[in-house]
């Protein structure tokens, strides 16, 4: 058991996208508050997950920093990149190479961009998708918006990941569609003391420069 839950989730960061809109910056490698966005998301993921992938375009800039052995690479969790199998088609391409490589039956997936991931969401919302056999994923709706990047997924979902990347559907949204998914309201995480604040994500230069000088203002 890992802090509540009775079996380790496979943790995954999607960071396999091009990173246009930062002029090539990559999203993971962005410092704030003297840490790095994946140093803080690889933290939380540790915290309920027994394994953890970080699927990759390119395998060159992760696999330098996992072997520099890093400070903030967690202890007692193997963290290791894995290359997308569809290189350029988006998150889905991530999230097909990470399910192949997966270790448990379900998945915490994140997205690189989202500096305040959260295991007590997490933890939360696979306690969900463990009491609906039926449901394919818990998905969480903040403000009216789904987020199927911070997200609980089966394994099994693998399949339709591969059926919608051969049929050139590359929209998370239409992977949404296709699955029995459980939707986890923002009142459902307030209810339980969890802040929405784990949907933040860094979208282009603007947010990155927002989010560093609230950093700044109020500390993280």
């Amino acid at each position: 058991m890992v802090n509540g839950i009775v079996k380790p989730m496979t943790g995954v960061v999607l960071a396999g996208g091009q990173n246009r809109r930062m002029g090539g910056r990559m999203k993971a490698l962005l410092p704030m508050d003297g840490r790095l966005f994946i140093e803080r998301q690889l933290e939380e993921l540790a915290k309920v997950c027994g394994d953890i992938w970080i699927a990759v375009s390119e395998h060159a800039p992760f696999e330098r920093w996992l072997t520099q052995e890093q400070p903030g690479l967690p202890s007692g969790v193997p963290v290791r990149a894995v290359r997308d199998m569809h290189p350029g088609s988006g998150p889905l391409a991530g999230l097909q190479a990470a399910m192949a490589a997966a270790q448990a039956e379900t998945l915490w997936v994140v997205a690189c961009d989202m500096p305040f991931v959260s295991a007590d969401a997490a933890r939360a919302m696979a306690q969900l998708l463990h009491a609906r056999e039926s449901a394919d994923a818990v998905v969480p709706v903040i403000g009216g918006k789904v987020h199927p990047l911070h997200a609980v997924y089966r394994r099994r979902c693998g399949k339709v990941v591969d059926e919608l990347l051969e049929q050139g559907q590359y929209r998370v949204m239409e992977l949404l569609r296709r699955l029995n998914y459980t939707a986890a309201e923002e009142e459902f995480f307030s209810s339980q003391g969890i802040s929405p604040r784990f949907a933040v994500n860094v979208n282009g230069p603007d947010d990155y420069e927002k989010l560093q000088r609230q950093t700044d203002e109020s500390g993280v």
